[in-house]
């Protein structure tokens, strides 16, 4: 079974529904990924980047292995006065749907080990895989064992081992903060390793995919568009895509999560995000923002530095 949910307008409010349609074997199922994942030796390579590097903290190239034996790159970045002797908790980051992102150096001078991770086919990771058809979101999106994600959300998984392989960071305090697919990321990492002590999820990405099928606004569009040229493929895609929505996999969500909301997003819009935070069973908070497009935000910036100050 999968979720199906729905939205309607009615006066100024959005009201929504949801259908429990949750694949049966979801659990089996990512149970056996991770397993998988974890016949693969992480083979980090770890090497100082000079020129992401400052007073206030050293940035070191990394390579490490995932599933099905991809390679990844990536940026970790120590604050100086971090060390062995004084260790201090680690942050996982992963970029938006672009596949690009920066540096978040005011997590590391703050205090925290940051590991800035390109998941397989993004950013500095196309070096080492790239798609050789479709889109992320329609790579294999008729079979759920070779769909995108399926490897990407694996990734972020690696991720955490990486952070927990390193002699200055506490193992036991590891947080992960990200945007719109990095948002998406987050929850579903968040789901399916309870090793993270906090999750901040902003404007997140890959939820409630019944609805964002249909959209017409980007990245969604994807979907809509393969599903109007292969009709016959629907029901198949709503399969596959079950196992990845953040709908079905919130349930497994045990750390303190933060998420927030934009009324103005289009990319992201309420009706695909407000129904996935209400399935989030841990303690958690929904910032809503009136006049927020897909776009950063101070505020919420704020607030999510104290969720991970207090909760990491």
């Amino acid at each position: 079974m999968w979720k199906v949910s729905q939205a309607m307008c009615y006066g100024n409010a959005i009201i929504f529904w949801v259908i429990d349609m949750k694949p049966s074997d979801i659990h089996s199922f990512w149970s056996e990924t991770i397993d998988r994942l974890g016949d693969v030796p992480i083979n980090a390579a770890v090497k100082l980047n000079e020129n992401l590097s400052d007073r206030e903290f050293a940035t070191y190239d990394v390579v490490i292995s995932s599933y099905e034996n991809v390679r990844l790159r990536g940026w970790y970045s120590v604050p100086t006065d971090i060390s062995e002797e004084r260790r201090g908790p680690g942050i996982l980051a992963v970029p938006g749907y672009q596949g690009n992102k920066s540096i978040p150096t005011q997590l590391v001078v703050a205090g925290y080990c940051v590991f800035t991770l390109f998941p397989r086919g993004q950013g500095e990771s196309v070096s080492e895989w790239s798609l050789d058809t479709g889109t992320k979101l329609t790579y294999h999106i008729e079979d759920k064992h070779h769909y995108y994600y399926r490897g990407a959300y694996l990734d972020c998984i690696r991720g955490l081992d990486f952070l927990q392989s390193r002699d200055e960071v506490i193992p036991d305090r590891l947080g992960m903060w990200s945007r719109s697919q990095g948002g998406g990321f987050t929850l579903a990492t968040a789901a399916l390793d309870n090793r993270l002590n906090v999750a901040v999820a902003e404007e997140p990405f890959l939820c409630n995919f019944p609805v964002a099928v249909d959209l017409e606004s980007s990245p969604y569009s994807e979907l809509r568009e393969y599903l109007s040229q292969n009709p016959e493929a629907r029901p198949l895609v709503l399969d596959t895509l079950s196992y990845f929505d953040q709908l079905n996999l919130v349930s497994g969500i045990h750390c303190p999560t933060l998420v927030n909301i934009g009324m103005r997003d289009q990319t992201c819009p309420r009706e695909t995000i407000e129904p996935v935070f209400k399935e989030i069973p841990s303690i958690k908070s929904l910032c809503i923002y009136p006049e927020l497009n897909h776009s950063p935000c101070t505020d919420f910036s704020n607030h999510a530095s104290d969720w991970i100050r207090r909760y990491i």
